[in-house]
């Protein structure tokens, strides 16, 4: 990652998305959200925080697109969300929202495509796109200096560490610049030093792009760190039973780690997610 003077965080306005009484009921009758409320606001860091299995997974697809609510009603900027059209269908690794112009997508695997180089695998949004390698070089070295992978653009995912891959795959959403980044417990199955690495890195490029970010985590010590909100999800069928805001003035740091702030704000995070859990 670059070292360059830390910008202000991007302030939070108005909604850029909403999600009223949303429903989700799979064909083997789980019901994996009902009457989900929630508004995404522009320029946030947001966290869904909550144990497995409590929907929030289920409620970051809904907004990519991926997948239909059952009831209720999703909108962007005010707009009903519809079915994607063909220019904007879905892939593999980059997902665009069926009425925001620019969502990137960022699994919990890395997902990336084992034949190809960092570079290739990287380049593929913009590829699927129509736009040519020679085009798209200068966006897909940017998004890998964004990650600190700029001098890696020739290895193949074979050569590279969990962490790394990881790298790549948040580079291949950051490659088209997008206003809403979606991430779904991208950091779960990494060591707890490359983890705190890569919370550091994905704050520094939050402020970089000025985008709005929405992080499903079942950490409340990663969701305190990361979130200037954080909404607590209740056990299935999921709801949002608690919001907690967060001072996005704080610097967050190695010191904010250790500092009785963050201890405190942790605390009450955690007592939110029990009475939660136990109103589930």
């Amino acid at each position: 990652m670059l070292q360059q003077p830390r910008p202000a965080a991007p302030e939070a306005g108005a909604p850029l998305l909403s999600l009223a009484g949303v429903g989700k009921r799979f064909g083997n009758q789980v019901t994996a959200l009902d009457g989900l409320d929630m508004e995404v606001r522009r320029g946030e860091f947001l966290s869904l925080l909550g144990p497995s299995g409590c929907g929030k997974s289920t409620a970051l697809r809904l907004i990519a697109g991926l997948a239909e609510p059952s009831s209720g009603r999703i909108a962007f900027n005010g707009e009903r969300a519809g079915k994607p059209s063909a220019a904007h269908k879905p892939s593999a690794t980059h997902r665009t929202a069926a009425t925001h112009p620019s969502v990137g997508f960022v699994f919990q695997e890395p997902t990336l495509m084992p034949w190809a180089s960092v570079f290739g695998n990287v380049h593929l949004p913009l590829k699927l796109a129509g736009i040519g390698r020679r085009e798209a070089e200068p966006a897909i070295m940017e998004a890998l200096e964004m990650v600190g992978l700029d001098g890696f653009r020739d290895a193949y995912p074979r050569e590279l560490s969990g962490g790394m891959k990881m790298r790549v795959s948040i580079a291949r959403a950051l490659v088209t610049k997008p206003r809403l980044l979606l991430m779904d417990e991208p950091f779960a199955a990494l060591d707890e030093i490359t983890r705190f690495k890569l919370n550091n890195d994905l704050l520094q490029v939050w402020r970089q792009l000025n985008c709005t970010i929405v992080f499903v985590t079942h950490s409340v010590f990663e969701s305190v760190y990361l979130s200037t909100r954080i909404l607590v999800f209740r056990a299935r069928p999921g709801r949002v039973a608690a919001e907690l805001a967060i001072d996005p003035a704080l610097e967050r740091d190695e010191a904010f780690r250790t500092s009785p702030e963050y201890a405190a704000l942790c605390r009450r995070t955690s007592t939110a997610l029990a009475a939660a859990m136990n109103a589930g």
